[in-house]
């Protein structure tokens, strides 16, 4: 993205880009919208609701956001969270039904940008939805000197989290497709040398064949 920008950057009326805070850090959207700040670039939304995973969140999740603003409802704190972002010009939201393009509108119809607690709250509420389902790699290296195949372990994983996480998508696949054959999950061996370094003990070798598996079915 960084190499595009210098290219081409000073040419974009916009950017459109995936954003809502579950994303903030789990895709590193923070430091994609920081980047699109350095060049003045607004930024238009997608998946505000992440494909309507943030529209229907856990009980416990949903009854603390509901504790801090009894009157919004859980898909209006998605859309609160990207008003507290000047950066962010337009926000793209798919809706299914009358219902919920008349919710839309009530959220749109005022701004109430989240306040600092708020914005807490929110960012540990998907901290939580993370660990129920990602590995927790932290991009330490450790495993990439281990590997005989030289891949690029961390990089790899973060592709895993995210299309196991999403159950699916287009993302995981459109970025592998860009790597030679030798560098993509399916040139694991799975001879678990990086497993015997990681400091998580994460089963680098089944979630490699496992990827493996969800991009080619």
């Amino acid at each position: 993205m960084r190499r595009f920008l210098a290219a081409y950057g000073g040419g974009m009326e916009f950017c459109q880009l995936q954003l809502n805070y579950l994303d903030w850090t789990f895709q590193d959207a923070r430091g994609k919208v920081e980047l699109l700040a350095e060049y003045g670039i607004p930024v238009w939304v997608m998946e505000p609701l992440g494909g309507g995973r943030l529209a229907d969140l856990p009980e416990e999740s949903a009854a603390r956001l509901q504790s801090l603003r009894p009157d919004e409802g859980i898909p209006a704190w998605a859309f609160r969270f990207l008003q507290t972002l000047p950066e962010v010009v337009v926000t793209l939201s798919g809706m299914s039904s009358p219902a919920q393009l008349e919710e839309n509108i009530r959220t749109f119809s005022r701004e109430r940008p989240l306040d600092g607690e708020e914005k807490k709250a929110l960012l540990k509420v998907a901290d939580g939805l993370l660990e129920r389902r990602v590995l927790p790699c932290t991009a330490c290296h450790y495993c990439i000197s281990h590997c005989p195949r030289g891949l690029d372990i961390p990089s790899l994983l973060a592709l895993y989290n995210e299309h196991s996480f999403s159950e699916g998508g287009f993302l995981a696949p459109m970025a592998l497709s860009a790597l030679p054959a030798d560098k993509q999950p399916g040139a694991c061996i799975g001879c678990r040398s990086c497993e015997a370094v990681c400091p998580q003990q994460i089963k680098i070798s089944e979630a490699m064949a496992d990827f493996a598996q969800k991009v080619q079915s």
